[in-house]
């Protein structure tokens, strides 16, 4: 089968990002033909093809380079079906390529649909199949008006977290200190993500008498400066350090090293970074958002909190003080994480696509 894949792609980081290119990899590895509909940088990964539209800097009509320029590629390409990844921008660039007959399912990753519900709606209106990345997600598709076709949740390498050494020798390679309960999060430093909550947890912490704690933010974003500021008002700034963007294979590092990740997200299409580090071994405190119930059973491999700064530095505080808590949860959740690789979300996408194309 001759497959276009549409959307943000290797180098770039994120969670599309990474969907995408490693949905490419396994495509090609099981036999199908591949070739990738991306922005300027995007980079050949496993040999695919990879066409890449014109560099606009300004930032609407770099959206609308990008759809135009992807349709024409779409056309070109002529693909037996083009799978868009993020509605926005890659489903309305299928959309105008079914036109031009070309058949295409678009994916939601999330914030699609809360950045323009109406495109959203327009890019499903045409697709053989809609797919959602978790079941919460699918909930707000089918009470927008777009039905869902299927589920297929991201999925893991596990080479990396598999190669991963014990806690104390990576944290003597990163510098980090081995007595310090170090509190991890992973992603841009945006208003979904909700990271600007950090310095209110640190400082109930403090409050509790956890005073060890420290919190590493590993991302980067428009965010920084809130983030900055409040820790400084609350006088947290010594227990939490922006550490900036990070080469995905130092932040498996990172998953290991910590004692667990929070992650109090305010809106989540998925949340591959729970999958992540519980695939590291480390537990999770995590807002009730995205995958979070497909990924953590509350209380067994880690812990779905309210967004509340008391009430999630009650769990972390709990988890910090407790190391054989600590260590039996990420026990739990590493061998659950690992189990689903992206081997099967390619075998998910080829099932149904059996289906809705014949």
């Amino acid at each position: 089968m001759r497959i276009a894949l549409v959307g943000p792609y290797h180098p770039d980081v994120g969670g599309v990002q990474i969907y995408t290119t490693y949905l490419a990899g396994e495509l090609m590895s099981l036999g199908h033909e591949v070739v990738v509909v991306s922005y300027h940088n995007a980079r050949s990964k496993w040999g695919e093809r990879v066409r890449n539209a014109l560099n606009v800097g300004v930032p609407v009509l770099r959206g609308l380079t990008f759809i135009v320029h992807s349709a024409l590629a779409l056309a070109r390409e002529c693909p037996d079906v083009a799978l868009a990844q993020y509605a926005v921008t890659s489903g309305i660039a299928a959309w105008l390529a079914s036109f031009l007959g070309v058949p295409y399912t678009v994916t939601f990753h999330g914030s699609d649909l809360r950045v323009s519900p109406h495109l959203s709606r327009i890019a499903a209106s045409k697709a053989e199949a809609v797919i959602s990345v978790s079941s919460w997600l699918a909930e707000r598709l089918e009470g927008s008006g777009i039905g869902v076709s299927g589920i297929i949740p991201g999925g893991i390498d596990p080479e990396p977290f598999l190669a991963l050494p014990p806690k104390e020798e990576v944290r003597e390679e990163l510098g980090l200190d081995p007595r310090a309960k170090l509190v991890l999060s992973v992603g841009a430093l945006i208003e979904a993500k909700g990271f600007d909550i950090i310095p209110e947890v640190a400082a109930s912490l403090m409050r509790k008498g956890v005073t060890e704690a420290r919190f590493l933010v590993i991302g980067e974003g428009p965010l920084k400066g809130v983030i900055e500021g409040r820790a400084s008002r609350l006088g947290v700034e010594d227990r939490i350090a922006l550490l900036g963007r990070k080469r995905f294979e130092e932040t498996v590092k990172y998953y290991r090293a910590a004692d667990l990740l929070l992650h109090p997200a305010r809106y989540e299409g998925y949340g591959l970074v729970i999958r992540e580090a519980m695939a590291a071994g480390t537990p999770v405190v995590t807002t009730d958002v995205g995958g979070a119930r497909d990924l953590v059973e509350d209380g067994v491999d880690g812990y779905i909190e309210k967004r509340d700064a008391d009430k999630m530095a009650e769990k972390i505080a709990l988890l910090l003080t407790n190391d054989d808590l600590r260590e039996e949860m990420g026990e739990r959740g590493r061998g659950k994480a690992l189990s689903r690789t992206w081997r099967h979300v390619a075998i998910d996408y080829l099932r149904l696509l059996e289906r809705v194309l014949s």
